[in-house]
């Protein structure tokens, strides 16, 4: 006996399956096949039938004939497609059809599978086992992605926490930052701080890299540079008062080569920019770590770079870093950026590079200072044509009043 259009045979707690077919004897053995495998069986009759029961039930997967009056298979399948409720369901064709132009115009629809009628009883199993399985690990696939993106959102935040909220409140500089992360998680960071009512320390990092790994070394690098008790633990302040106990910021370098050597971090390192500021006198001590330096602008000269030639942190075990010094005068500005601002391609491939950054920076001398940073990302995004980019985007800037 066929079942009735719509009934519901349960063997099992496996996947619901729909069988379409206008004609009963087709529809009592493709049925009598399936039986006892464990699967919830519903029939329909035409296409008709066949849409509302997928509306209604939501089955797992589709074996559907073509020829059938009123709509035929193809435009069944095209209506399940365009329905959000139904489009999910693998659809497998069965036809007398055998011409290959018929099963591709099948595939196209978006079918997962073709049958040609009269079809074995092994093989239709086979393809039936075959496709639920497929569907069953996508959707393991699908569950474990929603739950890693909520894990790098989460971890997104807590790093974007760490990135300063507001620019410390001292007498005698300005300062703003830009920062964008190419991916849920970046391996760059920033920072500024205050030390006292006239010291600020400033940096940036770029971690080799990207994702999770990257993101994560950061993060540590981070929480080293921004620990300041003054007590054994603190790599930016030691014991004492006032600006002796502020760490040259060549031996913070050199204390975090020793900390991050290369092989404990899984072949990562990072490069860094990190200095002190004295807001009253404009002197700024810095270390360059494998980083590019320091862009100075100055009111009627063309843009500065101080590169300090040096290794990256974590290359070279035993490395001495050296501190190098800039000393600012009123007006001037200080820029400190990660290399993703000057490798980002265009569409004929080729660099963003220092002289177009150097040109954005004077033509923007004039802005207030956060306009600045934003100028160097709005041409960046003309540049590439998007803001998709390839690298992580940081830059950070001072401006000394004097």
């Amino acid at each position: 006996m066929t079942p009735a259009f719509g009934e519901s045979m349960v063997t099992g707690d496996g996947e619901r399956l729909l069988l379409v077919d206008d004609t009963p004897t087709n529809l009592q053995v493709l049925y009598q096949t399936l039986d006892g495998r464990g699967h919830e069986l519903l029939i329909a009759q035409n296409g008709e039938e066949a849409l509302t029961l997928a509306r209604e039930a939501r089955p797992s997967l589709i074996l559907l004939d073509i020829m059938m009056p009123g709509i035929d298979g193809f435009e069944t399948c095209r209506r399940l497609k365009d329905d959000p409720d139904t489009q999910e369901a693998a659809v497998i064709f069965m036809s007398a059809l055998d011409e290959t132009k018929d099963k591709v115009k099948g595939l196209e629809l978006g079918a997962v599978d073709y049958i040609t009628k009269p079809f074995q009883a092994e093989e239709v199993i086979a393809r039936v086992n075959t496709h639920l399985t497929i569907r069953r690990l996508n959707r393991q696939l699908a569950a474990s992605n929603r739950r890693m993106k909520q894990d790098l959102d989460a971890a997104a935040k807590v790093q974007h926490a760490l990135l300063p909220q507001t620019p410390p409140s001292v007498t005698g500089s300005r300062f703003a930052w830009t920062y964008r992360p190419c991916d849920e998680l970046a391996g760059d960071s920033l920072n500024v701080f205050a030390f006292d009512d006239r010291h600020v320390g400033l940096y940036v990092v770029d971690v080799s890299g990207h994702g999770v790994p990257a993101a994560l070394l950061a993060v540590s690098v981070t929480h080293n540079l921004v620990h300041r008790s003054g007590d054994s633990s603190s790599l930016v302040v030691a014991a004492g008062e006032g600006e002796d106990a502020i760490t040259s910021p060549g031996w913070v370098a050199t204390r975090l080569n020793e900390l991050y050597p290369m092989a404990a971090q899984a072949n990562k390192y990072f490069t860094l920019v990190y200095g002190v500021l004295d807001t009253h006198t404009g002197r700024f001590r810095y270390v360059c770590a494998g980083h590019p330096g320091p862009i100075r602008v100055r009111p009627g000269e063309p843009a500065a770079v101080f590169d300090q030639p040096d290794f990256p942190v974590g290359i070279v075990g035993g490395h001495q870093f050296e501190e190098s010094v800039i000393e600012l005068q009123p007006g001037d500005r200080l820029y400190m950026h990660s290399d993703g601002i000057l490798e980002e391609f265009n569409g004929e491939q080729v660099q963003f590079g220092r002289d177009r950054l150097h040109a954005v920076l004077d033509d923007a001398a004039a802005e207030p200072l956060d306009r600045s940073t934003a100028a160097v990302v709005d041409a960046l995004t003309a540049w590439r044509g998007d803001d998709r980019f390839t690298d992580d985007v940081t830059i950070l800037a001072v401006e000394h009043l004097g």
